[in-house]
């Protein structure tokens, strides 16, 4: 019995110090909690921010994109008309296009459109009005 009874205090002094080892009174305060949950929050508002300004990002990138296509049309364009201006036939329709020039022996006819005057009737009411003014005091 002697052996029994040393075992259960044995026992007993071991599970004591197990007790005493797995409290933690530090990391389970309601102090570290509160921090920790702060931190917990910061990193979750970081998160967010950075979500968003990828997806910033990611428009900014199609719109610069968009950019490039079109100076590439651009491009191909204007190396299309470089092309044109290297021909004979090119550089007489820039010149044709941008001054009104004729070959010798083409004739050219120019339609000019007449510019119809409507008078204004505030023009007319106080054209009358002061002829009105003038008639009054004239007699």
């Amino acid at each position: 019995m002697f052996c029994v009874e040393n075992h259960s205090i044995i026992i007993a002094i071991i599970m004591s110090e197990f007790k005493k080892k797995n409290q933690y009174p530090f990391w389970h305060s309601p102090l570290v909690l509160v921090i920790l949950f702060c931190i917990l929050g910061l990193f979750s508002y970081n998160i967010i921010r950075l979500v968003e300004k990828e997806r910033e990002t990611s428009r900014n990138k199609i719109i610069q994109l968009n950019k490039i296509e079109e100076l590439r049309r651009r491009e191909a364009s204007l190396n299309s008309d470089i092309e044109k201006l290297k021909t004979e036939d090119g550089i007489e329709d820039t010149i044709r296009s941008k001054f009104q020039v004729v070959k010798p022996g083409e004739k050219v006819v120019a339609i000019v459109d007449e510019e119809i005057v409507i008078p204004d009737k505030e023009e007319e009411e106080s054209h009358s009005f002061w002829l009105w003014v003038k008639g009054v005091f004239s007699k």
